[in-house]
């Protein structure tokens, strides 16, 4: 068992990573570890613990921490009064074994052993000393540990003069210099390094540099060595650099081949990604005639698992390259590593120490790819940026094999087989939850457990934070996190536990976005969109289409947008994740609001013209009603162009983002009168697909933003559209008080064409609800009131209730009339719609051949205009007209079609038709048992909308098929009542007679 402290604190044993538990279980190992094999009090670990402010249970919880550490470490942790002792080795000791041992060796003048034991003394470090570890004696231990570390280096320095390699001595101690410019030993060995090459101007700035900084920063001046050497420099009195000596760069071949094991410890709890990592293992096999090096760019989005997947797979991999394992993470220490640096790392973990290593680049590298052409290595090249960083460090030889981790694709690399991570499903990441906090905590709340894998969306290092911070607070419920991830403006701050943040990777590839891409970023996580076209980012940025393409897709390539797809037109589709939206959210603050206010208004303006080409080439299905909106946006043709050449495919594509962006504009407090006008637009299109979700959210949210600012004009125009909203619903109670509210307060404003549409409204809720009288006085109203459109709408439910009545002649006159209108309009579909109304006036009178024919030819324009449930319904009434005239083939097919079409689209009304016509379909045919059980469905159906017409209608037929007296009766009462036509033609007849009469 191993503890290791230079930096995230972890166990492992063996070649196994442990779980430590939370933050307080290592904060209780680092105190332990301070003291190795040594009792430390309970008492002393409360203060350590809690920085000897603890709380009034500390002395419980240190057992509660011990109990949690000892599953980890076991025996190790023994209990020993007074407190406990720690009996592991830890990478502390093996530090400073090293550094004894380089140290003695200087002192005994050998620089070359020293050098090895600093080496290795610094490989030790995987970044800053008990790092996760937040208490005030970890943060100074740190310093001391830090300490040590540049100490070494600066060892490492003096070695590298001492061995005349001043070059090498220069490198190191500039780094260091730069890093830490106050420290004097330093400042001292690099102006030594400087002389000793020749470079006296150099040395001297080294001492100017540091003066200034310690007197600007710390007000004092550099002490009496640096002051001493500067002097001696000055004078000439200090030893001249002796004659350099050019070592010939040919590597002294080890005794003994070096192995190295350098990868980092395997995760102990390695979840999914099974059949990626058998894709990964594949490339090593076979292939005997290989010449290429094997190599694997594993690519994804940040905090995807690419690191872990590429550990894992070079840990089982160890045994097929038994010549060892390689491993740079080339952007360590917060900066991308120079190829160079990590080839001297790599060779010296190869055996060839640095004085043997060439300065010259081509070099350095020659002599790597010499080095590992006849053995078998696993390399892992971690956190790659782009080919060129890579493209020194692969092997010349197919002996080796490469593993490349990076969020960009790389696709310059040739040959490299491409893996592309995506996120987990929930079901893997319930699993990934439960193998980190434990199956039992995890199945015990099972709907807690799924809404936390779902809130991290899938992301292993958000599933990995959200479980740190369970073991953390062992005490919660899984219910607790999961409640405070479903806070959106808390969610990032919930996954930062430690080392682990979902934020600080985001950061990684944020940093590296220009103005332009930022400002994209930042707006497009503002609008919050459920998927978009890269044209968005044209009015967003005031840009042109093919730069917001390049702008997007560089959002793509950094892996904070993602692609969705390709939609119906043919154009690629993005979106954002949950976790990278947030951040993005978050960022934009930075931005001033009146610019996001013009960049929202400017795209709002561009996807009304846009929605508005659409719907002028589509049928109108709704009213149209909106305020007039003067602009002076002018659209891209090439966005025009898309939606011109398929209005139907652009609408559908758009509809998602569009509603969405509705609801953010009023989120913003952005141009309501632009979002009543799209809202209003939209309607026809939601109504044409039944898309009644999306018409009710874009509703509701331009009524509540019109209110809000007092528009009634807006509000009267908006509560006529949720009326016909609800009418299509079949909510009929619903849509007269949203008619008549928009009634009142049209005639308050006086706005007479709203009243006109509101009074259509009424009216033909009324007349389905049978009660013609009110319903011909609203729309002999509308008539008087309204466009050709509004007197056409109203005409068509004038004719039916004269069809209704009984009054046939002016039915067909009302509908003819109606069909002239329309087409004096251009509007197909309404003409159509009139063709099946005059359909059934012909039906009615038995001009079945008329009525099959007006039937056809309305179905034939529905469908060209591509209205598939106003064809439906033309559908429907041709086989209804067929049925009356005896030709039975075919109908039950049609009549199929048609009720699959009205049950997809949520059109109630359509699948009681349907249901009913099929009932009369079995009648015709004489299977009364299938009839039977199709009108009571049917019934049933009329009577949960409250239709009392088409009950009687439906219990005429029942009667009938069921043979059925006494509902013959009721039916015939209750046409009576209505005043339906049917009142007169059953005079006389019993269910029987009417039935041989079909």
């Amino acid at each position: 068992m191993r503890a290791l402290v230079l930096g995230p604190i972890e166990v492992w044993v063996g070649d196994r990573q442990v779980s430590l538990g939370g933050p307080k279980p290592r904060t209780l190992l680092a105190a332990l570890l301070l003291q190795p094999r040594q009792v430390v009090p309970v008492e002393r670990l409360i203060d350590l613990i809690w920085d000897e402010s603890p709380p009034q249970t500390a002395g419980a919880l240190v057992h509660t921490y011990v109990s949690s550490l000892r599953r980890a470490v076991g025996k190790a942790l023994v209990t020993r009064a007074p407190g406990y002792l720690l009996d592991v080795d830890s990478d502390v000791e093996e530090l400073n074994r090293h550094l004894t041992t380089a140290r003695q060796a200087e002192r005994a003048d050998d620089p070359a052993t020293a050098i090895t034991h600093y080496q290795h003394g610094l490989s030790l470090w995987r970044g800053p000393a008990l790092h996760g570890v937040d208490a005030q004696f970890a943060r100074g231990h740190a310093m001391t540990l830090e300490e040590s570390r540049l100490s070494a280096e600066e060892g490492l320095g003096r070695c590298e003069l001492a061995q005349n390699r001043v070059e090498d001595a220069i490198t190191r101690l500039s780094s260091l210099a730069n890093a830490h410019p106050a420290r004097e030993d330093t400042r001292e060995l690099l102006m030594r390094a400087f002389h000793r090459a020749g470079r006296q101007a150099d040395a001297l700035n080294v001492y100017r540099e540091a003066r200034e900084y310690l007197r600007d920063e710390l007000g004092i001046e550099p002490g009496e060595k640096l002051r001493d050497l500067q002097t001696a420099i000055l004078n000439g009195t200090i030893e001249t650099a002796p004659q350099r000596t050019v070592v010939a760069m040919v590597p002294v071949a080890p005794v003994q081949q070096v192995v190295p094991h350098h990868l980092p410890p395997d995760i102990s709890d390695f979840t999914g990604r099974e059949e990626t990592l058998k894709r990964v293992l594949a490339l090593t096999g076979g292939q005997d005639d290989r010449t290429a090096t094997p190599t694997v760019v594993v690519s994804g989005f940040g905090g995807a698992g690419k690191s872990a997947l590429a550990v894992h797979a070079a840990h089982l991999l160890r045994k097929s390259y038994p010549d060892g394992q390689l491993f740079a993470d080339l952007r360590g220490a917060g900066r991308d590593l120079e190829p160079q640096e990590v080839i001297g790392r790599f060779l010296g973990l190869l055996g060839i120490s640095g004085q043997d290593q060439p300065v010259a680049p081509d070099e350095r590298v020659e002599l790597y790819r010499r080095t590992v052409s006849d053995r078998r290595l696993v390399i892992v090249l971690d956190n790659a940026r782009s080919e060129a960083q890579v493209r020194p460090l692969l092997p010349g030889n197919a002996n080796c094999f490469v593993i490349i981790t990076s969020r960009s694709r790389l696709t310059g690399l040739e040959g490299a087989e491409p893996i592309e991570l995506g996120f987990f499903d929930e079901t893997v990441s319930e699993e990934m939850l439960s193998r980190i906090v434990g199956a039992e905590r995890i199945g015990a709340e099972p709907e807690a457990a799924q809404g936390i894998a779902k809130l991290c969306g899938g992301v292993p290092l958000a599933l990995r934070a959200a479980a740190a911070k369970l073991l953390a607070r062992p005490h919660w419920p899984l219910k607790t996190l999961a409640n405070r991830l479903s806070d959106e403006r808390r969610r990032l701050d919930e996954l930062e536990t430690g080392d682990l943040a979902i934020r600080s990777s985001l950061k990684l590839n944020y940093s590296e976005l220009d103005v332009r891409h930022r400002k994209a970023f930042h707006l497009l996580s503002l609008l919050d969109l459920p998927d978009f076209g890269a044209w968005i980012a044209a009015p967003l940025l005031d840009i042109s289409p093919y730069d917001a393409e390049d702008v997007v897709e560089h959002l793509v390539d950094l892996r904070l947008v993602d692609v969705a797809g390709v939609d119906q037109i043919g154009r690629v589709r993005y979106r954002f994740h949950d976790l990278v939206q947030l951040f993005g959210a978050e960022q934009a603050a930075k931005e001033p609001a009146e610019e996001v206010t013009e960049a929202v208004t400017r795209t709002l303006a561009t996807w009304l013209a846009l929605v508005e080409t659409g719907v002028q080439k589509l049928p109108r299905v709704t009213l149209g009603l909106r305020p007039q909106l003067h602009t002076t946006i002018e659209v891209d043709p090439r966005l025009a162009e898309d939606v011109e050449e398929d209005p139907t495919g652009w609408l559908h594509s758009e509809t998602a983002a569009v509603v969405r962006a509705v609801e953010r504009a009023h989120d913003l407090g952005v141009d309501e009168l632009t979002t009543t006008v799209i809202t209003s637009l939209l309607s026809s299109p939601f109504a044409a697909r039944n898309e009644f979700g999306n018409w009710q959210r874009t509703h509701e949210v331009a009524l509540r933003s019109a209110r809000e600012r007092g528009n009634r004009r807006a509000e009267a125009v908006l509560l006529a559209g949720l009326g016909q909203l609800r009418y299509e619903q079949d909510d009929f109670a619903a849509a007269l008080t949203n008619f008549q509210q928009a009634a009142e307060i049209a005639a308050e404003i006086g706005e007479p064409e709203t009243l006109a549409v509101a009074h259509v409204g009424m009216g033909t809720v009324y007349r389905d609800l049978a009660e013609f009288e009110r319903a011909r006085e609203l729309l002999d109203k509308a008539i008087a009131l309204g466009d050709d459109g509004v007197v056409a709408a109203a005409s068509y439910g004038v004719g039916a209730i004269h069809r209704d009545h009984g009054d046939l002649g002016e039915a067909i006159t009302a509908f003819e009339r109606c069909v002239e209108l329309y087409r004096a309009q251009d509007d197909q579909r309404g003409e159509a719609l009139a063709l099946r109304g005059l359909s059934l006036c012909h039906r009615a009178a038995g001009a079945f051949a008329e009525a099959v024919a007006l039937s056809r030819e309305a179905e034939q324009i529905l469908r060209e205009a591509g209205d598939e449930l106003g064809a439906t319904y033309a559908a429907q009434s041709l086989a209804k007209a067929s049925l009356r005239a005896g030709e039975l083939d075919g109908v039950d097919d049609l009549l199929a079609e048609c009720l699959e079409v009205c049950a997809r689209q949520h059109d109630r009304f359509g699948v009681a038709l349907v249901t009913r016509t099929l009932g009369e379909a079995a009648l015709a045919r004489g299977k009364d048992e299938d009839a039977v059980a199709l009108l009571e469905d049917a019934l049933g159906q009329w009577r949960e909308l409250g239709l009392p017409l088409w009950q009687a209608r439906t219990m005429r037929d029942l009667a009938a098929a069921a043979r059925d007296d006494e509902m013959w009766l009721r039916a015939k009462e209750l046409f009576a009542q209505l005043g339906a036509r049917e009142a007169k033609e059953l005079e006389g007849l019993s269910a029987a007679r009417w039935r041989s009469a079909l």
